[in-house]
Order: structure tokens, then sequence, then C-alpha cells
């Protein structure tokens, strides 16, 4: 793996008040406190970025007010404590960087949210810092309490504005084609627009789910039906793994930038879990507090022909649901899994759509996003922050060979596309990686509607009566 540096342009904490400020680059406490590494995350499944920070410092470090010179630890003379400003720009050889240091921008700001003092020995002290962006602190603090009617698409983006205070330029959100409404009731924001994720349709799909995370880019409102259709860039999200540790064969980059250095498999299809899940066939009840009545929704993947509707997009190609072909395991007869769940007290829009059912796409959002969970990789390759959760990327498998000179070529069952669930980049001044979870819903390629895929050949031992192998041939198949 071609080994990445990154660069601290700027690493500045401003203490809670706002009356003191450390430059651990270039102001008088850089000799006396050293930053050890940064890890920055993203995940889909959370709404704010989260990190971590590690830092040296010395007791005699020296910093100026005024005319007067003040010692003592970077812990003592902030004080460094929960709230504090951090004001971060890191410079990376791959990507735009990480910059959350613009003071006119209070959304390119980053918040301390818990300090621990990790080991104290001699004259130094070792601290972490645990930070969040702003849109964490401003979400444990703000209440919704409107009403809301329309287009669920259109209410998040109020609640994103009214709310949360983000500018337009900071919000993602894809429209909706559903209506619904209800009442704030208190909730976090966040808490709300989860709730309302799950049972969003998106535009000219009838899937839903929709994913509430944040980026460095942003905050996004997007449904699991534009990730999953997105291509992935040729030049950035492109990555390759060999078994073998060859060079890669990517043509166009020498140092190896875009190369898998570890790959390990979480979850390949798991049986038992995605019928205790309810992929199969499942029950949902839901309780109405005006009413006091039991709604209940059946969802079945084979009957309602789920996976056959043509337009249920996914990542590759069939999807990873095991068909259970035995009738004593017979879909339409069973409930794999009873949920209960509270009906919100508004509701939908029936005048607009009489076939507005939330709580039917409830359900079979469960349902989706079950199967979008399938398969699940971890990967580590060199530092690039044009990498963000959410992203699709491409990723070439070699193929499994018993030769170490043999180019395989794409293993066609594992390699595709692949949905970036959560990231990690890691920041060092002499090396930086991002570590991924990606995930899929289906094997193999992807094809576009029309395309056919290239002939798949695979290498098959030729055996005498004796069993020896004697020879190879080239075998064409189906991936």
């Amino acid at each position: 793996m071609a080994v990445q540096s990154s660069k601290y342009e700027v690493f500045k904490i401003r203490s809670s008040n706002g009356e003191r400020e450390v430059d651990l680059i270039d102001g008088p406490f850089a000799g006396g406190a050293r930053i050890v590494n940064i890890y920055f995350y993203e995940n889909v499944l959370s709404p704010q970025i989260t990190g971590v920070i590690s830092i040296v410092s010395t007791g005699d470090a020296v910093s100026k007010e005024g005319d007067e010179e003040t010692s003592g630890s970077l812990y003592e003379f902030l004080p460094l404590e929960a709230g504090c400003e951090i004001l971060m720009r890191i410079k990376t050889e791959i990507g735009d960087g990480i910059d959350y240091a613009i003071k006119d921008d209070p959304h390119r700001i980053l918040y301390v949210n818990e300090v621990q003092i990790l080991s104290k020995k001699g004259n130094s002290e070792t601290i972490q810092i645990r930070f969040t962006s702003r849109i964490g602190v401003l979400n444990a603090v703000k209440k919704v309490t409107a009403c809301y009617k329309g287009k669920i698409s259109e209410s998040v983006a109020s609640i994103c504005k009214d709310v949360l205070k983000l500018p337009e330029d900071r919000t993602i959100i894809s429209e909706s084609s559903n209506t619904y409404t209800f009442a704030g009731m208190t909730k976090r924001p966040f808490d709300l627009i989860s709730m309302l994720a799950k049972q969003t349709i998106p535009m000219n799909t009838a899937n839903p789910g929709f994913f509430a995370y944040e980026t460095k880019s942003g905050f996004n409102f997007v449904s699991l039906d534009s990730l999953i259709n997105t291509e992935p860039d040729d030049q950035t999200h492109h990555y390759f793994y060999n078994n073998q540790n060859k060079d890669s064969n990517q043509t166009d980059n020498d140092s190896n930038n875009f190369k898998v250095s570890a790959l390990v498999v979480g979850k390949d299809q798991n049986l038992t879990n995605q019928i205790r899940t309810g992929i199969y066939a499942s029950k949902t009840i839901f309780f109405n507090p005006a009413s006091y009545q039991f709604t209940e929704i059946d969802i079945n993947v084979v009957d309602e022909k789920l996976l056959a509707d043509p337009k249920f997009s996914t990542l590759g190609g069939k999807p990873t649901v095991a068909k259970i072909l035995d009738e004593e395991f017979d879909q339409g007869t069973k409930f794999h899994r009873v949920s209960t769940a509270v009906m919100n007290i508004g509701g939908a829009d029936t005048s607009v759509d009489p076939n507005n059912s939330p709580e039917l796409y409830y359900a079979a959002g469960a349902t989706r996003y079950n199967i979008l969970f399938s398969q699940n990789y971890s990967v580590v390759v060199p530092c690039n922050t044009d990498l963000e959760a959410g992203d699709v990327i491409f990723l070439e498998i070699e193929k499994i060979s018993s030769s170490c000179n043999r180019n395989t070529g794409p293993d066609q069952k594992t390699s595709g596309n692949y949905i970036i669930q959560s990231l990690c980049h890691f920041f060092e001044a002499e090396k930086s990686v991002t570590s991924m979870k990606l995930i899929r819903d289906s094997y193999g390629m992807h094809f576009s509607k029309g395309e056919t895929p290239e002939p798949v050949t695979r290498r098959v031992a030729i055996r005498n009566r004796r069993g020896r192998i004697t020879g190879y041939r080239e075998e064409a198949y189906t991936s």
C-alpha cells in the first residue's frame, strides 16, 4: 500500500467562553503540545460527524496573554473541557482534505464533547478529546414543537432550516412522493427525522427507506435507491484487491493509491439471521393511542414480489436472499418476526393519495434495510478524503488462483458496487489511511437495463479415472 502523509495546516482549540485560544501549529503552545493522531468518523446510521483526537501536552508550555506569559499544560491553560471549539484543517495527498477552520461559518467548527486524561508521566500528559460536529450539539438542545403537513421531504427541509438552522448549501434532501401529517411533540430533530426516514417513499419508485446522516459535505436525507443507483467515480472510487499482494493492474496509478491493503469479510448472508429479522415474512402491529385500536401490517417478500419488482434497485445482480423451497418453511403461512410500534397521531394525507399508508411503508422499509445489510466487508485503503459515507465505490476483487503469476481477473460474484456504510479517516503525520465498512444487497456486477455482461469463464480441472489432475480447461458459466 502506498504510504500517505497528512499535513496539519490549522489546529486551534478555543475555550468555551471564547476568551482563550491555543494554536498547536504556529502558536507558543506548538512546542509544548503534539498531536499524536486524529480519527474522523462518518456513518449513514449517524446524523452527526464524530471523532477522536490524541494530544501529548507538556507542563512547561508557554502562552502569551498581552505582556504576560503563562506556563502550564494545555489541559490547565484553556481549561480544556466539553464545549470548547476545535478549528482543524488537514491537507491530504488524495482528496480535498478536512476543513473545519472557517471562523465565519459556525457549521465548519467542531466541538469538544468529552475530555479524558489517559496518562500522566513526568512533565507530560496524554489527552484524548472526543469531538462532534455543530449539528450534534444543536440536536441535543433543540426541540421540534410545530405541526407539519405535506411531503415528508419538505417537512424535513423545514426542520433543518427552522430548528437546526442549517444553511441550504449544507443540506442534501431527496424529494419524496408521499405526504404525512405529524406533530413534533417536543422530540429532538434527529429522533423525528429518523422516524420519518423509515416511512418515506422517494420519487419514481415504490421502495421505502431513507438515510439521515452527516458527512463533511453536509447533512443528507436521501433515499436508499438514490444511493444504490449512484455510479462510482472511476478516478476516486475504484479500488482493487488481490489475494497475493501482487501489484495492481491499474495502469494510471503507479503508486497503488487505490489498492486495498486489508479486506475482512464481516458477513456474507446468514439464513437464520435473515429469518429472525423478518426479511422473508414479518408482521408489524401498530397501536393508535388516540383510538386505542391495533393495525396489523403483513410483509411477505415472496407474495409481494418485492424482489421481482422492476423498480427494485440493487447494487449488483441477484439480491442476497436465500430461497427456502421446503414447504415446511413456507413464507406465505409463517411470520418469522412480529414487532410492535406506536402510530403517530397525525398520519398520512389520504386526500392526496388514498393508498398512502405510513404503517405499510414503515413495515416494508424495515425489510428493505435488512436486505441492504446482507453483506458487509471491512477494508483499509490509503487515505482518501474524497470518500464519504453513503458513497458508492467499485471494489474489484481478484479471483482466487493456485498460480501466483496468473492474472485471473475480477471475481464476478464478489466484485462490484458497494455502499460505504461507515468510514474512518485516520490521520498521522507520516502515515494516514481510510478504513471503511462496505455493504450491499446482492451478488455480482451491476449492469444497466439492456446491458449484457461480458462472458464469464472459470478454470476447471481435468482429471483421469484415478482422480488425478492432468490439465485444465476454460469453461463458460453464468454468475
